[in-house]
């Protein structure tokens, strides 16, 4: 490769950074988005809704640019109708305490707890280089299922679903707006 695609300094070029990042890595949970967009009916990347939603995070787990490149389990920040995101912590055992803040790419904390994540976040996902666009949630504020903006459960392009906010630090983040399912959008996953 050339100095112009990929420098010394990128982790995924070099094995030193890779090392520097395993070793270095704040503890926390990290957020990272898909490099690819999806339209709403995103149960059809497995044979439940829960399961396609891990397949895609499992999937782009792998080109994910954060820091800590040894957290093992993924989850999707997306709710479903038996899988809210506030109650992650008790279905999925993520940690809760101020010992595994949130974080973004970069390491940057965005909310000193799981359950803080909910209120208003100390960064926005921009800012904390998670991403610059809307991305798809399916939840109210709270981390609450979205019942009426959720893409049928992921199912159709022709519904509305829940979107959250690159830009927005308040408590209503993860509702930014309900576009129809047939728009593409980034999921953010949660590696811990």
């Amino acid at each position: 490769m050339s100095s112009k695609v990929c420098s010394d300094q990128d982790k995924n070029c070099s094995i030193q950074e890779q090392i520097y990042s395993m070793i270095s890595a704040p503890q926390g949970i990290y957020l990272y988005s898909t490099q690819a967009t999806y339209q709403g009916n995103l149960a059809v990347y497995g044979s439940t809704f829960e399961e396609s939603l891990h397949n895609i995070c499992t999937t782009n787990r792998v080109f994910a640019s954060i820091i800590n490149s040894s957290c093992m389990n993924v989850l999707p920040l997306v709710s479903t109708s038996t899988n809210a995101l506030y109650n992650f912590a008790s279905l999925y055992g993520i940690p809760n305490s101020t010992a595994y803040p949130v974080r973004g790419a970069r390491g940057d904390m965005i909310a000193t707890s799981w359950t803080n994540i909910f209120s208003a976040l100390l960064m926005t996902m921009e800012q904390a280089g998670v991403t610059s666009q809307p991305f798809w949630t399916f939840s109210n504020s709270g981390g609450v299922y979205n019942s009426a903006d959720n893409c049928i459960n992921g199912t159709s392009t022709g519904a509305t679903g829940g979107i959250g906010s690159p830009t927005d630090a308040t408590n209503v983040w993860l509702l930014s707006g309900a576009p129809v399912c047939s728009e593409s959008h980034q999921i953010i996953c949660i590696c811990y």
